[in-house]
């Protein structure tokens, strides 16, 4: 049942994260950095892993909104 909820996770994040991007003008960047959402995930997902933290549905959340940011032609870190 534990990849049932992981890919739950993984579907629930990339919908949710694709609606959000679409929809909203919420960006974390300054003049010359932008922090895209799978840099964001990426962050999350190192104290999740230090902690110990067994959530496989928070794990596919992770997950998912990492590989939604994948998925896009411009994903670096230095801004243009």
């Amino acid at each position: 049942m534990d990849f049932g909820l992981y890919s739950l996770g993984i579907v629930v994040g990339f919908a949710i994260v694709r609606w959000a991007t679409e929809n909203t003008k919420f960006h974390i960047r300054t003049n010359s950095i932008w922090l895209h959402h799978w840099i964001i995930a990426f962050l999350v997902m190192v104290p999740m892993f230090y902690f110990q933290i067994q959530s496989p549905l928070l794990w596919g959340g992770m997950t998912g909104m990492a590989l939604e940011g994948l998925g896009r032609k411009n994903w670096s870190i230095r801004r243009k």
